[in-house]
C-alpha cells in the first residue's frame, strides 16, 4: 500500500509540473520573442515616428524582444474591420493600436487578452488615475483590463484670433449660443465678391463626425442614451442648420479628418474641433495666430468627446509578457516620451510632464480643462458598426435634406442601442 501511495504521489507531481509548463506565468520575466504590431498613423510624420520608436525599442531592450511594426490606414474605422477579419481568419498581429468603441465586439469574440495580472504587477500603474482604468474596463463590458490606455485626447475648439478680430468678436464663446453666434459671424465674404471666403466652422460631416455631434446634443439637454427625445432633435437641428445656412463648407457632408484639417490649415475655416495631437501642426502653420477654448455648453449640459488611441494584446499572442514590455515602453518609457514630444499625445504620466514640450505648450491647459467634461460614446455591442458604417451615410442624408432630422436620429439610435 505504501508503495502504491508513493507511485500515485510521483504521478501527481509529474502531472502538476506538466500543467504548469502549459500556462504562461504572467508575472515572470518575458521570454525572447518576435512580435507583430499593427498601427495606424494620422500623417506621414507620425508614421515615420512610430517606425523609429519601434526600432529604438528593438535596439535597446535587453530581453531580446523584436517588434515588427506594420502600418494600416485608419480609413474612418476600417482599420478595426481589417484586424477583426484578419484574426477571425487565422492571421493578424500580436498587438495593435485600438479604439475603445470596438472593445465589446472584440471581447465578445474572445480576441483580447486579459492583461489584469500584468497591469497589477506594473510599478507605474498608479501614474494613470483610476478613472482611466475604469474607462478601459467599461469598454469591454466584461470588467477585464483587455484594453491598455495609451492616449486620451479631449476634443476642443481651435480658432484663428485674426478671424475673430475681423468678425468683431472680442472674447471667446463661453456658452453654446455664443459659439453658434461666433460661427455665423466668422462666415465672411472678405473681398466683397458675393461669395463666402471664410466659413465659421469646419464640420466633420462624414467619418469621425459623430464625436462632434455630441456637443450639440448635450448643449440642448440630450444624451447618447436616447437620440429620439425632443432635446436630441433640437440639438441635431441646430447642427444641421450650420450647413443649411452656409456657415460650413459645401463639402461638409463628405468631410472626414483630412478634409477638416486641410480646411483649417488653408484658412478656409475659422474654427475646427480636434485634440492636442494637432497643436504642433497649427503652431507650425500659424505661429501666434491660433488659440483654443473648451467646447462650450449650456445650463442644460456640456460634453466633448475624448478621442482615444489605446493598445491591445490579442489572445492569440504566444508571449503576452513580452507584448506588455512593449506597452510599458510606449507609455512611461522612452517610447512614450518620444511620441509625446512630437505629437503632443499622452496620458500625463511623469515622463511626459517632465518634458519642455508639455510645460511650454499653451494648449495643454485647454486639453486638461476639456477632460473634465469629456466622455466617450456608449460602449454598446453595436457602437463600432454605428461609427464605421451607419453614422456617415445617415448624417449625409440629413445634411442634404434627403431624410428628416427625426428619421436620421431614429436610425442612429437603433444602430447604437439596437431594437
Amino acid at each position: 500500500m505504501k508503495k502504491l501511495w508513493i507511485i500515485l504521489l510521483a504521478v501527481a507531481m509529474v502531472l502538476s509540473i506538466a500543467a504548469c509548463g502549459t500556462t504562461e506565468n504572467t508575472t515572470a520575466a518575458p521570454k525572447p520573442a518576435s512580435l507583430t504590431y499593427w498601427y495606424w498613423a494620422d500623417n506621414t510624420e507620425q508614421s515615420d515616428l512610430m517606425q523609429n520608436i519601434v526600432k529604438s525599442f528593438n535596439e535597446t531592450n535587453t530581453m531580446k524582444i523584436t517588434v515588427t511594426a506594420e502600418e494600416y490606414p485608419w480609413n474612418s474605422g476600417g482599420f478595426t474591420d481589417t484586424i477583426f477579419t484578419a484574426i477571425m481568419g487565422g492571421g493578424g498581429p500580436d498587438m495593435s493600436t485600438f479604439k475603445l468603441q470596438a472593445g465589446k465586439m472584440f471581447a465578445a469574440n474572445k480576441l483580447l487578452a486579459d492583461m489584469t495580472t500584468h497591469v497589477d504587477a506594473w510599478g507605474d500603474k498608479a501614474q494613470l488615475n483610476d478613472g482611466i482604468w475604469t474607462i478601459m474596463k467599461n469598454a469591454t463590458g466584461d470588467n477585464t483590463l483587455s484594453i491598455l490606455p495609451w492616449t486620451l485626447e479631449a476634443l476642443y475648439v481651435y480658432y484663428r484670433p485674426s478671424y475673430f478680430e475681423q468678425a468683431g468678436i472680442t472674447k471667446t464663446p463661453a456658452t453654446f449660443t455664443e459659439f453658434l453666434e461666433a460661427i455665423e459671424k466668422c462666415t465672411m465674404d472678405t473681398n466683397n465678391d458675393g461669395k463666402t471666403d471664410i466659413y465659421g466652422f469646419g464640420m466633420r460631416g462624414a467619418g469621425g463626425g459623430q464625436e462632434h455631434l455630441g456637443a450639440f446634443l448635450y448643449a440642448y439637454g440630450a444624451t447618447w442614451d436616447d437620440l429620439t427625445t425632443p432635446q436630441a432633435v433640437e440639438g441635431y437641428k441646430a447642427y444641421l442648420n450650420l450647413f443649411e445656412e452656409g456657415f460650413v463648407p459645401e463639402s461638409s457632408p463628405n468631410a472626414a479628418f483630412a478634409e477638416i484639417v486641410d480646411g483649417f490649415k488653408t484658412g478656409l475655416t475659422a474654427m475646427v474641433i480636434h485634440h492636442i495631437g494637432s497643436s504642433k501642426t497649427w503652431i507650425d502653420t500659424f505661429g501666434e495666430d491660433v488659440d483654443a477654448f473648451v467646447v462650450p455648453g449650456s445650463d442644460k449640459g456640456q460634453w466633448t468627446a475624448a478621442g482615444d488611441t489605446e493598445l491591445v494584446v490579442y489572445e492569440q499572442s504566444e508571449n503576452k509578457a513580452a507584448a506588455f514590455e512593449f506597452y510599458k515602453y510606449m507609455t512611461t518609457g522612452e517610447g512614450g516620451t518620444t511620441w509625446f514630444k512630437t505629437t503632443g499625445k499622452g496620458l500625463g504620466t511623469n515622463n511626459v510632464k517632465a518634458t519642455p514640450e508639455f510645460t511650454s505648450n499653451r494648449f495643454q491647459a485647454v486639453a486638461a480643462a476639456s477632460l473634465q467634461i469629456a466622455g466617450v460614446l456608449p460602449p454598446t455591442d453595436t457602437i463600432a458598426e454605428f461609427s464605421n458604417s451607419v453614422w456617415a451615410g445617415t448624417n449625409q442624408q440629413a445634411l442634404l435634406g434627403q431624410i428628416t432630422a427625426e428619421k436620421a436620429l431614429e436610425i442612429m439610435n437603433k444602430a447604437i442601442h439596437g431594437d
